[in-house]
């Protein structure tokens, strides 16, 4: 069983209000003329260089998105203080589209409280291996991520696993540990691969395929206490519950990620670069054929988001 400390609520919540609803910038219209933004190059230049500086899809594969719905957890924690934390995890998860599972669900994001971090993330590893190498091509980023994540001085720490899969049908185009390596003794058709079986087209800039989030788990040290508030806390671990962060992010633009970089961050939630991150992750395609190509079209969407023209001056302004 892992050890987690209980965290006084009065501790946790002081100065904070929850049930404050997350407001995103409304979208116009289709047929209003300023939606159309010309993205120039410094723009485009400075969506990459933040794109760039906070993402790490697994090598190889794409950015990795939740599909449909998500169901937050948390551990660790006095009840007041665990329900503010996982609404605001879901309220962020709405924002970009995303369903919310009813009290009682299987969490997909994990995230725990503790007084030693690295000794939860060795005995989580340790009592549930599969859950952090599932065992298939390009679910997680390798067994030298997985010693980082065990031992590490960062006070907020996370595992991603994600499965390749078929854009159409949603099933894996991976073998799962247990899967035969056929479906059947002559290959007819790609549904005698099984249902790891893919079709490629014959295109050299598209692929098929998506990457899907299945679970993450968060690892809190509750020293993190002693150095933000706990609302900055909070928006810093649904950035990495809602995307692929790297664990060594060092954001080009403001951003809550910098939470607990040698500078600190002046942001008291997420920025307006967090934010627009987030909704161009999101709506951004996932038929690029290379992990660059996706980045690209994230960039752009970025761009987009934050309005960002040849004619604007100062890139990394926040609200």
């Amino acid at each position: 069983m892992v050890s987690v400390l209980i965290i006084s609520s009065t501790l946790l919540l002081a100065g904070v209000q929850p049930g404050a609803p997350i407001q995103l910038a409304a979208q116009d219209g289709p047929t209003e003329v300023e939606e159309v933004v010309v993205v120039g190059e410094r723009a485009r230049e400075a969506a990459e260089a933040f794109v760039s500086s906070v993402a790490a899809p697994i090598p190889g594969r794409k950015a990795a998105l939740w599909r449909e719905s998500v169901c937050v957890g948390v551990l660790g924690m006095q009840a007041e203080a665990s329900r503010f934390m996982a609404d605001r995890v879901s309220d962020w998860a709405h924002s970009v589209g995303l369903e919310i599972e009813e009290p009682g669900c299987r969490p997909s994001i994990i995230i725990m409280a503790t007084e030693a971090g690295n000794a939860t993330a060795r005995e989580l590893v340790a009592s549930r291996p599969r859950e952090f190498r599932l065992g298939a091509s390009g679910s997680d980023r390798g067994r030298a991520a997985l010693d980082a994540f065990q031992n590490t001085t960062r006070l907020v720490r996370w595992w991603h696993v994600s499965l390749p899969v078929n854009d159409d049908t949603g099933l894996p185009v991976v073998r799962l540990p247990g899967q035969p390596a056929f479906a059947a003794r002559q290959i007819r058709s790609p549904a005698d691969l099984g249902p790891y079986g893919r079709t490629v087209a014959g295109s050299l800039v598209m692929d098929h395929t998506r990457d899907d989030l299945m679970q993450v788990i968060i690892v809190l040290d509750v020293a993190a206490l002693e150095q933000a508030d706990f609302i900055q806390i909070t928006d810093y671990v649904a950035m990495v519950a809602l995307a692929q962060i790297d664990p060594d992010v060092d954001p080009a633009y403001p951003s809550i990620l910098d939470l607990f970089s040698e500078e600190g961050t002046q942001e008291p939630v997420m920025s307006r670069w967090d934010r627009a991150y987030l909704q161009a992750l999101y709506r951004a395609p996932q038929t690029a054929s290379t992990t660059g190509a996706n980045l690209s079209s994230i960039a752009l969407n970025l761009a987009r988001e934050l309005g960002l023209s040849e004619e604007e001056e100062t890139l990394g302004a926040t609200d």
